[in-house]
């Protein structure tokens, strides 16, 4: 009797211990579901002394979205009281031009004089998010090589995927990042990129010609915001060489290669003919594209003083899904210029072939990663042309003309980030935060963070990240399947087999994410439409309240369970889809633990 109940002791220790164990390892995963999700502090640097930015004359007035009419009319009040005594109108007329009207965002051309009451008035004003005297952005001066004569005798490509564009052979910067390797993961499929700029050359029309090696390059209707129509042209060629980088026509016999080629191009025209552009337009353009369907932003512009009602458009988009990347800016100084250093985008700088920082790339703490800008004053591939970035793009002052010229510049390095973010999300990444992450946990270290920020962004190995994230899910379902059901086999209480529901887990929690077709390891889930947190809490529920009596169907419904177990434990821990803020991460291993144990239930006996 006495060994009995000495061993009934024992046993009860070992699970006493283990019921502990399970205590923390969930409160230490709830508390990184939450860690992981945080916003970083907002961060605002200070421009260099003598360095503003040149007025435009107007104030930048930026409403709540959520403003009702009568809060508005109050505001338009305040504008009117603050330039009296000068004649200003009254009603709408009194914030000026509108331009956007999806933001609420206005310029009023006031006196100067009066520039300071109007700051006055409305700053701080709960109805106002950014009230501002703007200014302009302008592009610098570009460095241009030209392609050598000759060279247009295709050679042996590199790696294992090999487009037949000509001169891909001198396009050193998509080998530095991985490309031959990434474009047989992906290549951007159905992800839409706003390349928000001095237009693209997209179509014919009047003295405007299409870039030939865009001929194929798909494009999604957008907007120019210096003409206010809808027909975006490029009269200067740095937005259609951005947008070549991004997804320029690829293996089709002509040209040069892009880093997303099937991706589409959403061209937004805020900057003009000579590359400058006021704030106002830049804000209402990145609104623009997040309300249109972007789901990526290239940025490659910007200076040295932070916008208010920029960083909000920015943050409106980051809301929205759209990943955001920007140039760090081409100063060569230790700060990084605005937008790339604003909290919610991906500031890029560049290196060339050596993978140095190059001579003009600004750098500082607000870098995120770095990418191929190059340097014309070197040909170190020694492929017999200055080592810049290849694109198809207009000569300047002549849209109707184009050749295949060679950039250098941080605008160059942004829309390589952009093309392999569109990579990520064509391939399932959906949330702004995760193609971040995967992108500066993937990139090659350089060893000085001040100078390259996370490293030099690798495209291949980025994919492959996504790819173990998906066979991280199943994992973690065959673990939740096998402590459930081993636990019940060796009490006797499971009335299942162990095979089906621990298969049926894996698949469903993303198993196959392992295999090119892994975006079909989650299917389940997707007949709920978007992934939401509701479609992933109720589908263990409904299973079990529609099929927990059908005895054929129990070992399927505990699979499910165990499924969805794995997808929220793996997602709560390494976010991929945009579902909400830090909070939502203790919700998913909450999720998490509710399916396994519903799975338990089904099993048991």
């Amino acid at each position: 009797m006495k060994s009995r109940e000495t061993y009934s002791q024992f046993m009860r220790k070992p699970r006493r211990f283990l019921a502990i164990a399970a205590v923390g390892a969930v409160a230490l995963t709830t508390w990184a579901s939450w860690d992981v999700r945080r916003a970083e502090p907002e961060h605002v640097a200070e421009p260099h002394l003598g360095l503003l930015d040149a007025p435009t004359g107007a104030i930048l007035i930026d409403l709540d979205d959520d403003a009702s009419e009568s809060e508005q009319d109050a505001i338009e009040q305040l504008v009117h009281d603050a330039i009296a005594p000068y004649d200003w109108p009254e009603g709408d007329a009194a914030l000026g031009r509108v331009l956007s009207d999806d933001a609420r965002l206005f310029a009023i051309e006031a006196p100067a004089s009066e520039h300071g009451d109007v700051l006055r008035a409305l700053d701080g004003h709960e109805d106002v998010e950014a009230v501002e005297v703007e200014r302009i952005w302008r592009l610098p001066d570009d460095a241009v090589g030209f392609l050598p004569t000759g060279s247009d005798d295709a050679d042996e490509a590199r790696g294992p995927f090999k487009p037949n564009d000509p001169y891909y052979k001198h396009q050193w910067h998509l080998d530095q990042i991985q490309m031959p390797q990434a474009w047989l993961r992906s290549q951007g499929e159905g992800v839409v990129v706003a390349v928000i700029d001095t237009g693209v050359a997209y179509r014919d029309s009047g003295r405007f010609r299409m870039a030939p090696d865009l001929k194929n390059t798909r494009f999604v209707p957008g907007r120019d915001f210096v003409e206010n129509d809808d027909t975006p042209d490029d009269g200067h060629g740095h937005g259609t060489h951005v947008a070549g980088t991004v997804a320029q026509s690829t293996n089709n016999g002509l040209g040069v290669a892009g880093v997303a080629p099937r991706a589409a191009i959403m061209p937004i025209r805020v900057l003009d003919a000579r590359g400058g552009g006021s704030w106002g337009n830049v804000a209402a353009g990145i609104r623009w594209a997040a309300d249109h369907g972007a789901d990526v932003i290239n940025l490659s512009l910007g200076g040295s003083t932070r916008s208010r009602a920029i960083s909000t458009a920015i943050a409106h988009a980051h809301r929205k899904g759209v990943v955001v990347v920007a140039a760090a800016g081409n100063t060569g100084r230790g700060r990084v210029q605005y937008p790339g250093a604003d909290r919610f985008a991906i500031g890029v700088g560049a290196v060339r072939f050596d993978e140095t920082l190059s001579f003009y790339s600004s750098y500082g703490r607000h870098l995120d990663v770095v990418a191929p800008g190059g340097d014309l004053r070197v040909d170190q591939n020694g492929d017999g042309m200055p080592d810049g970035v290849l694109q198809n793009t207009i000569l300047r002052g002549d849209p109707s003309r184009h050749d295949y010229l060679a950039y250098q510049g941080t605008s160059m390095a942004a829309p390589h980030v952009a093309g392999v973010a569109a990579l990520l999300k064509a391939s399932g990444v959906s949330d702004p935060d995760a193609v971040e992450r995967i992108l500066e946990d993937t990139a090659k270290d350089k060893g000085d963070a001040n100078r390259y920020g996370s490293g030099l962004i690798q495209a291949d190995a980025a994919l492959r990240s996504t790819r173990d994230a998906g066979a991280g899910r199943g994992a973690a379902a065959l673990g939740f399947a096998a402590l459930m059901l081993l636990g019940l086999r060796r009490r006797d209480e499971l009335a299942i087999g162990f095979a089906a529901p621990a298969a049926l887990g894996a698949v469903s929690a993303g198993g196959l994410g392992a295999f090119p077709l892994g975006a079909l390891a989650i299917a389940p889930l997707a007949l709920f439409g978007d992934f939401t947190l509701a479609a992933v809490a109720v589908l263990p529920l409904t299973l079990v309240a529609l099929f927990y009596g059908v005895e054929k169907a129990r070992p399927w419904v505990a699979g499910a369970c165990f499924g969805v177990a794995g997808f929220a434990l793996v997602e709560a821990i390494f976010p991929t889809l945009s579902l909400g803020g830090a909070w939502v991460g203790p919700v998913l291993v909450g999720i998490a633990v509710i399916s396994a144990f519903l799975g338990r239930q089904v099993a048991k006996r």
